[in-house]
């Protein structure tokens, strides 16, 4: 894999993990709204349910870039 695509697909990863936090976000804000009384808790309840699950993809995707890096760089040595 040459150096740009690595960095590349990095990007392509961090952004994609970014987007996705900032749409948690605004879902967890917009659900807990519906309920001003207990807004705190149901906002907590929301995006800690979203954000782990993203969290989770994003460390899955960077090991996996990581590996087929030192693969390819394995192979060419």
């Amino acid at each position: 894999m040459s150096e740009y695509r690595f960095f590349l697909l990095h990007k392509i990863i961090v952004l994609s993990i970014n987007a996705l936090v900032l749409g948690a976000l605004t879902v967890a804000m917009y659900v807990a709204s519906g309920h001003p009384e207990e807004f705190t808790l149901v906002f907590l309840k929301f995006f800690g349910g979203m954000l782990l699950p993203i969290m989770v993809m994003g460390f899955v995707a960077k090991r996996w870039l990581r590996r087929s890096v030192d693969s390819m760089c394995g192979d060419a040595a």
